[in-house]
C-alpha cells in the first residue's frame, strides 16, 4: 500500500548513524536557544470537562518540568498558561489564560469567566474544545511559545522527555464541552474504518480495524489510577493490517469515560517473521512497536484521532518510521 513511503523511513536511521561520526556540526551549537518542556496535566480533583453554555466550573492544570530538563533557574522568568480554543465550527483562537507563574510545578486554577471574555465567547458550546500549553520567557525577554497558528503545538513529537514518577509527558492538557458518549460503538464486535496518515495525499489509506472490548478486569492498574477505577475505562483491542503488510498489528486503546481522555501506552503490537517485507535486506526477527500517542475523542462523531510514532525493532537495534496520523471511526462499521 505505501512501501515506499517506508522504505525512504528504513533507510534514514543507517544514514544518521555514519553521519553521527563527524564531530562537526553544521551549525553552531553555541547559538543555538536553550531552554525547557512542561508537561501539563489536567488536575482531577476538579471538573474535568467544559460546561457547555455555562462560565461556571471549577478547573485547574498541573505543570511539572520533566526531570531530564537540567538547570533551567539561570534563564528562566516566568511561564505563561496558554489557552488555545477551537469551537465546533469557525476559526480556532488563542489567549492567555494566566500569566506570572515563576515558579515550577504549580497547580493553576483557570478563571473561566475572564478566559471567554479574553476569547470573546459568551461560553464553550457543545463540540467546542480548549486545550492548555505553556509559553517560557527567559529573563532576557525571548518567549518559548507553547503554540502558534503556523507551528502548532511546541513539543508534540519527543518521547525522551521522562516525568519524575514515570508517567507520560504531556504538551498540553484539554477540557472539551463533550457531547455525551455513545458507549454502543465502543461495544467490540464490529470492524470500524481506520484511516492512517491522514491528511498526507497519495499515502492516506482508510480499510477496517476490528474492535474487541475488554472486560473491566483486563484494564491495568497503572492505567485509571488513583483517581478512577476500571469501570470508568473503556478497554479496546483495534486489530488493523497497518500500512498493509498482512500483519494483523493489535493496538490497546484506553477511553477515561468520566472526562473523555484516550490513553495508548507504548506497546509492542506485532511480530514479523522470515516473510515480511524487508527480511531480505534486515535478516532479523522482530516486532512492530507503537510509542507517543497522542490521542483525542470527538463524542459527536465517536471519532479517535491519533498521532503517534512507529518502529520496527531488529537485533541491529530500532528502525523508525517516523510519527503518522490516524483516524479510529467507531461509529462508521464496515
Amino acid at each position: 500500500m505505501k512501501k515506499t513511503k517506508i522504505l525512504l523511513a528504513l533507510v534514514i536511521p543507517a544514514l544518521l548513524i555514519s553521519c553521527s561520526k563527524d564531530p562537526e556540526l553544521p551549525y553552531d551549537l553555541d547559538g543555538t536557544l536553550h531552554t525547557f518542556a512542561v508537561s501539563v496535566t489536567k488536575s482531577t480533583k476538579y471538573d474535568l470537562l467544559l460546561d457547555a453554555g455555562s462560565t461556571g466550573g471549577d478547573y485547574y492544570v498541573k505543570l511539572e518540568v520533566p526531570q531530564n530538563m537540567g538547570d533551567y533557574s539561570s534563564y528562566f522568568k516566568e511561564a505563561q498558561l496558554l489557552c488555545v480554543y477551537t469551537p465546533d465550527s469557525g476559526a480556532i483562537k488563542s489567549a492567555i489564560a494566566v500569566e506570572g507563574i515563576t515558579t515550577l510545578p504549580a497547580e493553576v486554577k483557570i478563571d473561566m469567566p475572564a478566559l471567554c471574555n479574553k476569547l470573546g465567547i459568551t461560553a464553550p458550546e457543545i463540540g467546542d474544545k480548549m486545550q492548555f500549553t505553556v509559553n517560557i520567557i527567559h529573563k532576557d525577554g525571548t518567549l518559548v511559545p507553547g503554540w502558534t497558528p503556523t507551528m502548532g503545538f511546541n513539543y508534540r513529537g519527543p518521547s525522551f522527555f521522562k516525568m519524575a514518577d514515570g508517567s507520560k509527558f504531556n504538551y498540553s492538557a484539554t477540557f472539551s464541552a463533550a457531547a455525551p458518549i455513545n458507549e454502543a460503538h465502543f461495544a467490540g464486535g464490529n470492524t470500524i474504518k481506520c484511516t492512517e496518515s491522514v491528511g498526507a495525499g497519495p499515502y492516506e489509506a482508510s480499510y477496517g480495524a476490528d474492535i474487541t472490548r475488554m472486560a473491566s478486569s483486563e484494564i491495568p492498574a497503572e492505567i485509571y489510577g488513583t483517581d478512577f477505577t476500571a469501570n470508568d475505562i473503556i478497554g479496546l483491542i483495534i486489530s488493523f493490517d497497518w500500512y498493509g503488510w498482512g500483519y494483523q498489528e493489535k493496538m490497546k486503546m484506553y477511553i477515561n469515560k468520566k472526562d473523555y481522555s484516550v490513553i495508548i501506552p507504548d506497546q509492542v503490537v506485532g511480530q514479523t517473521d522470515e516473510n515480511f517485507y524487508y527480511y531480505s535486506i534486515y535478516p532479523y526477527i522482530g516486532d512492530f512497536y507503537f510509542s507517543n500517542a497522542n490521542a483525542e475523542l470527538n463524542t459527536q462523531t465517536s471519532i479517535v484521532s491519533v498521532t503517534m510514532n512507529a518502529a520496527w525493532r531488529i537485533a541491529i537495534g530500532s528502525l523508525s518510521f517516523g510519527s503518522d496520523n490516524y483516524e479510529f471511526d467507531f461509529g462508521t462499521v464496515l
